[in-house]
């Protein structure tokens, strides 16, 4: 069975693995025929491995679906890492402010424009929305885990608050709120436009994660 991988994906997923080639061809199956009409079969045929091997390595198909989606999510995060840039080790108040936003701005950007969650959901909507929902127990932590390493940084370098508690507890909220935007767009806040995105972020955001809100 797979063993939970979330910390190690905070970095960038670990392409050696032997297991990535399984979980990229089971990602690839998703998306030309949805997660329902998926068998194990065809995951193994499509990873060019047998069913009993794709059993011993990764599971049963709920747990080779969990899996998976984690697997992109590690992907994305990376992605989010990439888009952002880095931050200065002796930053100003502006620069420190200038990073949210864009961090948060490329977060949402970034997870909108995912051409695989777009397929998936074309393919079959009722499937991935609930590996979204209800099965995204560990894609929520991962996102909360990754979001707290970027609080704890941009506070070390502001001189903010880095308790442990109360940033696990606002990366726990702001991993839910992301999820919430992500799956339901409509509905305040609204935020169709880049326009939308950045102003929210510096007016609500920003103070969040600075810790001054």
């Amino acid at each position: 069975m797979v063993a939970n991988p979330l910390f190690a994906l905070l970095g960038a997923p670990d392409e050696s693995d032997a297991d990535a080639p399984i979980l990229r061809a089971a990602l690839e199956q998703f998306a030309l025929t949805g997660v329902r009409r998926t068998s194990t079969d065809d995951i193994a045929r499509r990873a060019g491995i047998n069913r009993a091997t794709l059993y011993r390595r990764l599971g049963a198909k709920s747990d080779i679906v969990a899996a998976a989606f984690l697997y992109e999510a590690g992907r994305v995060l990376t992605q989010i890492d990439s888009g952002t840039g880095m931050l200065a080790d002796h930053p100003a108040d502006a620069e420190i402010d200038d990073y949210i936003v864009r961090f948060c701005t490329t977060t949402l950007v970034t997870l909108r424009d995912n051409r695989l969650l777009h397929q998936l959901l074309e393919v079959d909507r009722d499937e991935t929305l609930r590996a979204l929902t209800i099965g995204a127990g560990d894609v929520v932590e991962l996102a909360s885990a990754f979001l707290a390493e970027r609080i704890r940084l941009v506070r070390e370098r502001s001189g903010g608050s880095t308790g442990a508690s109360e940033i696990a507890s606002l990366s726990a909220v702001l991993a839910r709120l992301t999820q919430s935007l992500l799956l339901t767009p409509g509905g305040p806040p609204h935020l169709h436009t880049h326009a939308e995105i950045t102003a929210f972020s510096a007016s609500v955001l920003v103070p969040l994660i600075r810790g001054r809100a």
